[in-house]
């Protein structure tokens, strides 16, 4: 999966950008104040995030932005499917807000609320804030991380399936044991009502049709003579030409003129047809006037019919409600006559799935152990690089006692469809701290070189767009070239897009956007657009000095050089092993 461009209009400074972004890491630079905070506002507005302030530029009323992605995930797809979007070859985020309030939010063209988007939003990228990482805070993306450095989504999906058939095995469990445990008044109502409505025969509808019936029998002398009248009009009687009659000499002295007057021909063939349907009518109306009949003796046993369907819509409300009371109180007799089987059954399937998912639960909970401590060894080694040298993650895993879970370990713990534990990411940046959790003790800067770190160790399927800005804050140097290397290698399986004012983590990068501001008739003006080639080197070199020189355009050079050569060699910083196929 990949964003494949950003389209922004009327978004802070700037007026209208198309923006390519091309796969692997790409370094988004530009002058202090250029603009380069606008393109990860216009992303958070396309995913769906709430933005504080006014995003919308001064000479409009209105800004918009969308992002097009493609090769999406399957889950993403599937809950497309779910909202009743189609899912295209291309997916297509867009928005738009105004200063009057209102805006929309859209996916593939269909209106959703703000939130469906930020939910699919949250499927597609992960954006970092000056490092904070609101999608990293939640307990559930982190239990999702270690099981992918686990290898073991496959497993829990497995889990969620059989929690489900234990949960469903349980619900029927309660319901046969309440039913079982009806009292002789609730069984005897059950036996009365069957006797007394169940001998009835009623069928769904049959009020309704009932009631149409009498309406017809009610008025069969007057529907009888309307035929007959339609009848008469239509092809006469004994006594009395009909219409069609009538219509039938007129045609014969039209068709004695034939070929004398075409438009009189025209009449004539049309008259033919006419007559030929004023027959048809005479003769169905003549049918139907024959088969009404008089019925005193149905009429009747339709009304008492109805008579006895009226008490039953009464004390029911309806012939189906009262049908569906059948039902129930016949199960509920058969439960008493089969109870104790049934029972036993019920009980021996809880006893068979709550095992089933114990025994994938107690799995799950291994490998998410064993992965754990590999994890937190490969993180830690990534943050060292990234100038942390005394970080230590932790991966905590608890389990919750509940009597009435499954057996771990002697105990019985609470198991959901995600397993049985807890788990929680926790980070010491200083030697001596305790890890903390992550929503308590890290600062910015290191939750953004923690979201890195752990990009570089895992690796997700669905990968999907981590955005980092500002990764570089407070590293230099050597280290900076570090940080390029693990996005260049987190850009071979992850697309990555870093706002950096390093020349060191923008020479590493595979693509790059530069932001650049003008002043415009409506005010400073940002422009977007990759760069290559000797203004590549020249944007690199401006990063270093501030200005583009001779000597800054050689290390530019340099710099670039020695990125090729790390790339091509493999020397650079690899994702970890903590990796899976996918989910």
């Amino acid at each position: 999966m990949s964003l494949v461009e950003v389209r922004i209009h009327g978004l802070a400074v700037v007026d209208e950008a198309l923006v390519p972004v091309g796969r692997g890491f790409t370094a988004l630079t530009g002058e202090t104040g250029s603009g380069k905070s606008v393109c990860i506002t216009a992303l958070r507005l396309a995913l769906g995030d709430r933005v504080d302030g006014d995003p919308i530029r001064r000479d409009r009323d209105t800004a918009g932005v969308s992002v097009v992605f493609d090769d999406v995930p399957a889950s993403l797809r599937h809950r497309l499917g779910e909202l009743g979007i189609s899912a295209d070859e291309l997916t297509t985020l867009s928005r738009e807000v105004s200063r009057a309030g209102r805006g929309s939010c859209r996916v593939n063209g269909a209106l959703v609320s703000q939130a469906v988007l930020r939910e699919l939003g949250e499927m597609l990228a992960e954006v970092t804030l000056q490092g904070a990482s609101h999608r990293l805070m939640q307990r559930s993306r982190q239990r999702d991380l270690l099981d992918l450095a686990a290898g073991a989504t496959a497993l829990r999906d497995e889990l969620r399936h059989a929690v489900g058939e234990w949960r469903a095995a349980e619900a029927t469990l309660e319901e046969v044991r309440r039913r079982h445990a009806a009292g002789a008044n609730e069984v005897d109502a059950a036996r009365h009502l069957v006797a007394e409505l169940g001998s009835l025969g009623m069928v769904p509808g049959e009020d309704e049709h009932l009631a149409a019936e009498r309406l017809r029998l009610r008025n069969a002398s007057a529907l009888a003579a309307a035929s007959t009248a339609l009848r008469r009009g239509a092809a006469g009687d004994d006594e009395t030409p009909g219409a069609a009659d009538l219509l039938a000499a007129a045609v014969d002295e039209a068709v004695a003129l034939s070929g004398v007057d075409p438009a009189l021909d025209r009449l004539a063939g049309d008259a033919t047809e006419l007559l030929d349907g004023l027959r048809e009518l005479g003769s169905a109306a003549r049918a139907h006037a024959d088969a009404i009949g008089l019925d005193e003796g149905r009429l009747l046993e339709v009304e008492e019919r109805l008579d006895v369907l009226a008490r039953v819509r009464r004390r029911h409300g309806t012939v189906e409600a009262a049908l569906e009371a059948i039902e129930a109180a016949r199960e509920l007799l058969a439960a008493g006559e089969d109870g104790g089987s049934r029972l036993a059954g019920a009980e021996t399937e809880v006893i068979s799935t709550r095992a089933r998912a114990g025994e994938l639960a107690v799995q799950l909970s291994e490998r998410r152990r064993q992965a754990a401590r590999r994890l937190e060894r490969e993180v830690d080694a990534a943050l060292h690089l990234l100038e942390l040298p005394h970080a230590r993650l932790r991966v905590v895993l608890e389990q919750r006692a509940d009597p009435n879970g499954v057996e771990v370990g002697g105990a019985f713990v609470h198991c959901g469809p995600a397993g049985v534990d807890q788990v929680e990411l926790r980070l010491a940046t200083n030697r001596g701290a305790t890890p903390a959790p992550l929503d308590h003790g890290p600062s910015g800067g290191e939750l953004s070189r923690l979201v890195l770190a752990l990009s570089a160790c895992i690796t997700e399927a669905a990968s999907p767009l981590l955005v980092l800005d500002e990764v570089d804050t407070g590293i230099g140097g050597e280290t900076a070239a570090r940080v390029g290397d693990l996005l260049a290698a987190t850009g071979a399986h992850r697309q990555v897009i870093a706002v950096t004012h390093r020349a060191e983590i923008a020479s590493r990068a595979s693509g790059h956007l530069v932001v650049r501001k003008r002043d415009g008739d409506g005010g400073v003006v940002a422009t977007v657009t990759p760069t290559d080639g000797d203004d590549r080197l020249a944007e690199i070199a401006r990063l270093m000095s501030g200005r583009v020189t001779v000597a800054a355009l050689a290390r530019a050079v340099e710099l670039r050089g020695e990125a090729v050569e790390t790339i091509a060699s493999g020397r650079g910083p690899r994702p970890g092993r903590a990796r899976t196929a996918g989910r």
